[in-house]
């Protein structure tokens, strides 16, 4: 084979082997583009979910995300109690509510209007 020859067929395997690759990348860029939307239009801000949090179980939050829950967007903020227990909240990202309180001792599942 000539040299352009090899040339045009390792650019052709090359294309072959990137093309899933940028296909995949693609079809993540879907799933994140709804979520960063819907994190820009929520009512609620990090702050102000992550504050409710921490009035609400006395705890301290140690992190905290934007996540979709059962098709609903919500905040969840991880914290920790003084005893080192670990306890997360779900916050509305709509209304400023808590959804759900679990930790290891209680469940307090359901909503909290």
């Amino acid at each position: 084979m000539t040299s352009p020859k090899r040339f045009l067929l390792a650019l052709t395997l090359a294309g072959f082997v990137a093309a899933p690759a940028v296909a995949a990348n693609d079809m993540w860029s879907v799933d994140d583009h709804a979520e960063h939307e819907a994190f820009i239009n929520a009512a609620v801000s990090l702050s102000e979910a992550i504050a409710l949090a921490e009035s609400e179980t006395g705890a301290r939050a140690i992190s905290a995300e934007f996540e979709k829950e059962d098709g609903q967007f919500v905040f969840a903020v991880e914290l920790l109690d003084s005893n080192g227990r670990e306890i997360e909240v779900l916050i509305d990202s709509a209304v400023l509510r808590v959804i759900e309180i679990e930790d290891d001792e209680r469940d307090s599942g359901g909503d909290r209007s």
